[in-house]
């Protein structure tokens, strides 16, 4: 069945369009492109001068009040820039990691941080609802959401004209809104990054150095989901020809396979140092057996890592793990 759901999605991107079903009629969702976004900036820019003429207040304007309200504060602002610097540092030291164990720890800290920066947000959303810019936003969301939604393939006939749209009843608009996030969750880049994994997917791979090969047109022209579906494509590509030794239960985890490249140059690092002598070589501390066999140090002859690792006092040389190893 989840090949099935894959292919379904690469057809649904390849067409550039989505089919639902308004009760037994067949409608259409526009896979949006970069004309697109520059429409929606251009409704973002004229529904915002629109608010500021009837005097709504602006971002800016309503966090100075906060402030002399003492409930949102500059110090609040920099602890957000403060955890967004975090999280950049996270990802950062991440490529210079190359045990398995070490990356999950890490992969939880910039969840957790996410997380927390995500919450810091939405309070200061919340502070400011009343904005020029989130009427303008909202707005803004609301035509491209309208503007998706089709009678036909050819995306000619839209769904509902403006006046029908502005007039239609809160359950219609309902089952708009939720058939439109269902329709964008499944072309989330976590769900074309797994479906460029797929086996049947994998002859498409020598085609995607072009756009004109794999779709037929230039890039400028493509929609949002194709251009990720081609740079995804390229991506794992690259991964599976540069690497050789990538572990087989990893082959279709997107986000291992990208940890596990993006670790390369540590892991790199970590073997150049085995094949020199043992005067300065530091300790594999926390290595788990799991980490060791993917660093290519588990050998089935040799005693227990784990073992030599509790009479080492808990940790392993560079030269312990060679003799274990047989190297």
């Amino acid at each position: 069945m989840e090949g099935k759901t894959h292919r379904r999605v690469l057809k649904e991107i390849v067409d550039g369009y989505s089919a639902y079903y308004v009760g037994d009629k067949k409608r259409y969702v526009k896979h949006q492109s970069l004309s697109d976004v520059v429409d929606f900036e251009l409704v973002y820019d004229n529904h915002y001068e629109r608010a500021k003429k009837r005097g709504l207040p602006p971002e800016e304007e309503i966090l100075a009040q906060l402030e002399k309200d003492e409930i949102w504060s500059q110090k609040d602002e920099i602890e957000i820039e403060k955890q967004t610097f975090y999280l950049e540092s996270l990802r950062k030291n991440k490529t210079n990691l190359y045990l398995k164990s070490a990356i999950s720890q890490m992969n939880k800290q910039i969840k957790e941080g996410e997380e927390k920066l995500e919450k810091m947000i939405e309070e200061k959303n919340s502070l400011t609802s009343n904005s020029c810019e989130n009427y303008a936003l909202n707005r803004a969301n609301d035509f491209y959401m309208f503007s998706s939604f089709f009678k036909d393939t050819e995306m000619r006939e839209p769904l509902y004209t403006q006046e029908e749209f502005e007039n239609i009843d809160a359950s219609a608009i309902t089952h708009l809104v939720r058939t439109y996030n269902e329709f964008h969750s499944k072309f989330s880049e976590t769900s074309i990054q797994a479906l460029v994994l797929q086996d049947f997917y994998k002859i498409y791979y020598s085609f995607s150095e072009s756009c004109a090969d794999f779709f037929g047109m230039p890039i400028v022209r493509l929609t949002n989901f194709q251009l990720n579906l081609i740079i995804y494509t390229r991506v794992f590509k690259n991964i599976f020809e540069q690497h050789d030794d990538i572990p087989d239960k990893i082959k279709k985890d997107p986000a291992a396979l990208l940890d596990f490249a993006n670790s390369s140059g540590a892991r790199e690092e970590v073997r150049k140092k085995m094949t020199t002598d043992d005067k300065g070589a530091s300790s594999i501390v926390g290595a788990t057996s799991e980490d060791l066999a993917e660093l290519g140090l588990e050998n089935s002859q040799s005693k227990s890592i784990q073992k030599a690792a509790e009479e080492k006092g808990g940790s392993l040389s560079m030269k312990d793990l060679m003799d274990l190893s047989g190297v």
